[in-house]
């Protein structure tokens, strides 16, 4: 059941951005990031909220939980969601602290790289990774978070320690915040973010000499007709992928050594995806030749990858989900089959093989539900190591091309 709410619930906060000494950015936050759906991005160490949410937003996701349960909340009661990336492959962790001392802050932290991750939380489908519901402890200051001597994951209600054990975490992941006040706020609160190791220090802006002129083409693979196209674009700009649509041409000035992936998509055509190596050369030219859609035609995703036995999708494989998310948006009566490997060489393709496949087809599935693909389009089965691309893998780059997704159009 959603609850609702109709009073508005307004807090400042503020965040430490490298922007220059002193300067701030402030905003206005609503009781929609009172939800997971509203969560608030940190994108820095230090994040502070002068002024702390009422409420627990429009919808109360967590509720009806016993007070003995160790990982939840018993409900909501004020709450704000955040949400943050690691910079580095580092262990993670985090004090919060409250400006009034008699506040007694909660929290609860999830892995965030999940499709529907806010429904799922409100479903109960995914568990937090990390919890404190400890009582505040004055003699700290009514501090809590996250440190690396920590001894227990989840601290329950009640007289315990103010801290729960820090996270291990790679480069870019992704994860959630949600802060809870069992009572009515007093005042706000800061985060600060430590990460041992650290991140090495901000490089020096590149003089213009080391930029280079990126140039993307489009064209009919049989005509070879220029073909107004969408495009994604991975790894131009750090830690974001870049769209743009309406064009044959695209021109773009980046950096020098940028490992590109870009994906292109036009109603009619299959998508394509091609990977650039980075260089220092002037100007990097890129022609992307589209074909007609087949039924039975069969396309190799090799970049949404997975982490070892598990349906976690790598952070990686970001542009590859969308420009599949794209394809399907642009072609409304494409229907497709997803169709999941794993890697198993020397095995035979066993029952946990053909699960975990067929589980790691169904992340994709979900990821095109979310992004409001209609079910009777998309079709999924698990292959199990029956298919590997390399069945006897030499390196890390071959057993996670092995981990792989593919698409089999079945009707256009």
């Amino acid at each position: 059941m959603r609850l609702e709410l109709s009073f508005p619930a307004i807090l400042t906060c503020s965040l430490a951005l490298s922007l220059a000494p002193g300067l701030h950015a402030q905003r206005s936050l609503t009781q929609a990031n009172g939800d997971c759906t509203g969560a608030i991005f940190i994108p820095d160490s230090v994040y502070t909220c002068n002024d702390a949410v009422r409420g627990f937003g429009n919808i109360l996701e967590i509720k009806e939980n016993p007070t003995e349960d160790n990982q939840w909340f018993e409900r909501e009661h004020h709450t704000t969601w955040y949400k943050f990336r690691s910079p580095v492959k580092t262990t993670i962790s985090f004090d919060i602290i409250p400006q009034n001392i008699e506040d007694d802050i909660d929290f609860l932290v999830f892995e965030g790289a999940i499709p529907g991750i806010c429904d799922k939380i409100q479903n109960k489908q995914v568990a937090p990774i990390r919890t404190n519901i400890s009582r505040n402890d004055k003699a700290n200051a009514s501090m809590c978070g996250l440190r690396k001597d920590a001894p227990d994951e989840y601290v329950r209600s009640g007289v315990g320690s103010s801290y729960s054990r820090a996270i291990e975490v790679e480069e870019g992941q992704l994860l959630y915040l949600v802060i809870d006040y069992q009572d009515r706020p007093l005042a706000g609160y800061t985060i600060r973010f430590h990460y041992d190791p650290p991140p090495p220090p901000p490089q020096p802006e590149k003089e213009e000499g080391q930029k280079q002129d990126l140039v993307i083409n489009v064209i009919d693979a049989k005509s070879g007709k220029p073909v107004d196209a969408a495009l994604t674009i991975q790894g131009m700009v750090f830690d974001k992928v870049i769209e743009a649509k309406g064009k044959s041409t695209y021109t773009y000035r980046m950096d020098t050594y940028r490992n590109l992936k870009i994906g292109c998509v036009r109603e009619g055509y299959m998508f394509q995806t091609v990977k650039v190596k980075g260089s220092t050369e002037p100007t990097v030219t890129v022609e992307l030749k589209l074909l007609p859609i087949v039924p039975g035609e069969h396309v190799v995703l090799d970049d949404i990858n997975f982490v070892g036995n598990d349906v976690k999708v790598l952070r990686s494989s970001e542009s590859a989900m969308l420009i599949l998310t794209r394809f399907m948006q642009a072609n409304p009566n494409v229907k497709v089959e997803i169709q999941g490997h794993v890697n198993g060489p020397t095995f035979k393709n066993t029952k946990e093989f053909i699960e975990l496949s067929t589980a790691r087809a169904r992340t994709v599935y979900e990821f095109l539900m979310v992004n409001d693909v209609e079910p009777e389009r998309i079709s999924y089965v698990g292959l199990g190591n029956s298919q590997m691309i390399y069945p006897e893998p030499k390196n890390k780059d071959q057993s996670e091309a092995n981990r792989r997704v593919e698409v089999k159009v079945l009707s256009n």
